[in-house]
């Protein structure tokens, strides 16, 4: 796009800032599937991570401008500690435009560039961005006004320095930008206006480009990815035909039936009866693609601070060293000598030959459990099929160690706790036979291969490096992500180990609980809640979409309003202190054991003038917890010592 072009268009348009934040991501910490909501800029400032844009990735470290439009999908992978602006904006050609101007924005639309280079000289830009998210905590309208100008004078900055440069930002493929997105939301309703809002273009420009580029509308595109779906849950699956249709975007089963026979030629108990008489016909079908992963907000917990001395923070910048390997192969070659339950893995298509016998010390299974139906695991990572109930577990995250025990299963083998030697408290009773087999970032695959287990659950987020390797001693079960929500894994968990009843039992009665404790809260739930976290690094604010805040939230509790917010966490500086305010503030201390490190932060914090003006202060509502039930756990067991706690200090009766 010629720079000329480019300085037209922001002259001519109309701009909201909509908001400015500033994230920390701790090593290995990622950022996955992030749809931006409008036109961003991100300025980095320390660190470095791998960015991808709408999956073209670039390494970036300190000092870097990034940008990209609304509707781009943004992946981030800390490599050390990460620091970076993000500025939410909105662009509009003010009314009325001339054509000419219109048809420049439809086919060079500056706002929608991706971006990603070194400025020269970055401090100018540094000291824009840095005044922009202070003044943005600030709520007055002079604030709002210097703010804008403030971007003003960051775009200037940031347009010379590429025309000095010879920068050129890169157009976006819309085509493929509104592909991928059915292909991840074909189930949900998606109209022609919605995406083209999504896209930031008109309707008539999409459709378009749309048909010159595939030779089929947006909608027809979505329908026929719907029918691809249909088939492989009809190969598949003893789904009905309303089960399916819903699952796949269609409301009216009828008119679900009327599509498919239009595009398949067959109706839908037709083609059903044909293949299932002519297994060879399955290969002639396309699959639907594989929807991307979706995760929450700005990242995970990554519990570096419990590492014990001498590990290694990140499993995946090690090598396995020889006699490990050695020692591994050896076990494997043992248990693919022996006999035992026999388990099918189809994660990647076929079985896994490796642990098909995997030897255990448990009895032989009785004639019901060898007749057993195979049950299909759909997880993070595919397909896994197993037969029976699993007796030799071993689990890979700590709410998975709390999922397992809530119905009656102690693991053979179990990541250690992030705090503890090597339980929690709550748990240590119940796990006292329980083997240790690292931690969740770097669990110890020969420890776990020794234990000949006949099922392994892990999660994504944390091990999706080892996967295959795990996979080669047993049958290998992944969670998609690690987010404040945990009765999403549990469900998986259940079904993994063939627990659903009990799991769904244990589950109502949680649920009971909250609902009874909500019917008696009354006024209280007007109480704001805060929630923060102290570390050695860095303060944080907790918002909805954290363990503690999810609960809270299906309580009906009121919170600040910089927690009021369906994201993670927000880092805090001790300008933003204000803003840690409520009617009560919980907070907890992230400190490695023996250390002090972030005790001493506790203490400079809570004797900073900003601190002791907050009224949680003032009126002494300042309480510290146990981070292991308000955080780290992030299990069954913690949610209803949780919910005891939260009982206990507001006195619900």
């Amino acid at each position: 796009m010629k720079m000329s072009d480019h300085l037209l268009l922001w002259n001519q348009a109309s701009i909201k800032v909509i908001d400015v934040r500033r994230t920390v991501m701790e090593p290995g910490e990622m950022l996955r599937s992030y749809r931006l909501p409008s036109s961003t800029f991100i300025y980095t400032i320390r660190g470095s991570a791998q960015v991808s844009m709408d999956g073209n990735a670039s390494f970036v470290d300190r000092f870097h401008v990034l940008h990209g439009g609304k509707g781009m999908c943004l992946d981030i992978a800390a490599q050390h500690f990460f620091e970076y602006y993000m500025i939410f904006y909105k662009s509009v050609l003010a009314l009325p435009a001339r054509q000419p101007l219109v048809k420049l924005m439809e086919m060079n639309n500056p706002f929608q560039l991706q971006l990603s280079f070194a400025p020269d000289y970055p401090i100018p830009l540094y000291h824009q961005v840095e005044r922009m998210e202070k003044e943005w905590l600030q709520p007055s309208l002079m604030e709002k006004l210097h703010i804008k100008v403030l971007f003003y004078q960051f775009v200037y900055e940031l347009l010379n320095q590429m025309s000095r440069q010879g920068i050129q930002g890169k157009k976006v493929d819309l085509v493929s930008q509104a592909m991928r997105y059915l292909q991840e939301n074909y189930a949900d309703r998606v109209t022609l206006d919605e995406l083209a809002e999504l896209l930031d273009c008109s309707v008539s420009y999409l459709s378009r480009k749309f048909k010159q580029t595939v030779g089929k509308s947006p909608i027809d595109y979505m329908i026929a990815l719907r029918i691809d779906k249909a088939k492989e849950l009809l190969l598949n699956t003893d789904a009905t035909l309303q089960e399916i249709a819903e699952s796949v975007g269609f409301s009216d089963d009828s008119y679900f039936n009327r599509m498919f026979k239009k595009h398949v030629g067959l109706s839908l108990g037709q083609f059903k009866v044909k293949v299932q008489n002519n297994p060879a016909d399955r290969s002639r079908y396309a699959i639907v693609p594989h929807r991307l992963r979706r995760y929450i907000g700005n990242g995970y917990e990554n519990h570096y601070h419990y590492k014990k001395v001498g590990r290694s923070p990140m499993y995946s910048g090690k090598r396995t060293p020889m006699a490990a390997s050695l020692l591994l192969c050896f076990i494997l070659l043992l248990s693919a000598c022996s006999t035992g339950t026999s388990n099918t893995n189809s994660a990647n298509g076929g079985s896994n030959p490796v642990s098909a016998n995997v030897s255990t010390s448990t009895p032989a299974p009785t004639d019901a459990a060898s007749t057993e139906a195979p049950r299909v695991i759909k997880h993070a990572m595919g397909e896994t099929t197993l037969t029976g109930t699993p007796e030799r577990v071993v689990i890979l995250t700590n709410e998975g160690t709390e999922a397992l025990l809530a119905v009656g299963i102690t693991p053979i083998g179990a990541v250690q706790s992030w705090i503890g030697d090597p339980w929690y408290d709550h748990i240590k009773d119940e796990m006292q036979e329980v083997t240790a087999v690292g931690d969740e970032l770097q669990p110890n695959i020969e420890m776990i291969a020794s234990l000949k287990p006949d099922l392994i659950i892990g999660n994504k987020v944390r091990q999706e490096k080892i996967y295959e390797q795990l996979n080669q001693i047993a049958p290998t079960v992944f969670a998609e992500d690690l987010g404040g929500d945990w009765k999403v894994n549990f469900k998986l968990y259940m079904d993994a180990v063939n627990k659903t009843e009990e799991g769904d039992k244990a589950m109502a009665e949680f649920d009971k609980r909250v609902a009874e404790v909500k019917s008696k809260i009354g006024d209280k739930a007007n109480t704001k809640v805060s929630v923060a976290r102290f570390s050695a690094s860095q303060v944080r604010i907790y918002q909805k979409q954290t363990f503690s805040g999810v609960l809270l939230n299906d309580l009906g509790f009121a919170r600040p309003e910089s927690q009021d917010k369906d994201s993670f966490i927000e880092v805090m500086t001790k300008e933003t202190i204000p803003s840690m305010d409520g009617d009560v503030l919980f907070y907890f201390v992230t400190e490695a054991a023996g250390k002090t490190d972030a005790a001493k932060v506790v203490e400079e914090w809570m004797n900073d003038p900003l601190f002791k003006k907050l009224n949680v202060v003032q009126n002494n509502k300042v309480v510290q917890v146990d981070e292991a039930i308000w955080n780290t756990a992030g299990g069954y067991k913690a949610a209803n010592l949780l919910l005891d706690e939260i009982v206990a200090y507001f006195d619900i009766k």
